[in-house]
């Protein structure tokens, strides 16, 4: 291929990259305006860049244990009804190089409804998480809610506390309503969908959601 023809097609890779960023950083700002706007609304105070280790003193719980280049953006906090919450955008990197992967998702941190609630975690089932049982990854399954199980890996330290506070009506409910991840620590919750984020007028609503979920815990 021709020098030149090479020069020109590197030029061409280098104005995509430069406008994917530009359109990126616009569709962020929008982003955080509109969130801005969402906050005021509700009554919540509202910060573009959130600090992690004043939101983990919060709420501490193991999404914040994954990855690095954490990052913490558009903090909403406040009360909201008879529950104090938090809720922002969460960004993390697992892997280097090529391998890297970045995951952000917005989180709704909160009490747990009752302070008994032991610590857990409840993700989605996927086929990774399926293989990984075969291999002794830890997932507690409720032979009275096979559906519920079949649709959520859960674990932690205490199986027999956490049967018991997820049956029957975490069960029943997270069964019906798939794609929730739930990670409890010291009587707090966070509760998000994994690697998305809801539009900013439709924030409102996910932050309602997750507080019915958190209900039924």
């Amino acid at each position: 291929m021709p020098p030149v023809i090479l020069w020109l097609l590197g030029i061409t890779v280098a104005l995509g990259v430069v406008f994917l960023i530009v359109v990126t950083r616009r569709r962020e700002r929008e982003r955080t305006e509109a969130l801005r706007r969402v906050a005021e609304t509700a009554g919540l105070t509202f910060e573009p860049q959130g600090d992690l280790a004043a939101v983990r003193s919060r709420g501490d719980v193991p999404l914040f244990e994954r990855g690095h280049s954490k990052r913490v953006k558009n903090l909403m906090s406040g009360r909201m009804g008879d529950t104090d919450l938090m809720v922002f955008d969460y960004q993390y990197t697992t892997g280097a190089g090529k391998s890297q992967n970045t995951s952000i998702q917005t989180v709704v941190i909160l009490p747990a409804t009752r302070r008994s609630l032991p610590d857990l975690q409840m993700a989605p089932e996927n086929v990774i998480t399926r293989m990984a049982e075969k291999f002794g990854y830890q997932d507690i399954d409720f032979e009275s809610s096979p559906e519920f199980s079949r649709r959520y890996i859960v674990k932690g330290p205490d199986e027999a506390a956490i049967r018991d506070a997820l049956y029957p009506n975490a069960t029943s409910y997270f069964a019906a309503h798939e794609g929730w991840t739930v990670e409890a620590r010291a009587a707090k919750v966070a509760i998000y969908r994994s690697g998305k984020r809801p539009k900013a007028e439709d924030v409102p609503s996910f932050i309602d959601e997750a507080r019915e979920a958190a209900r039924n815990l």
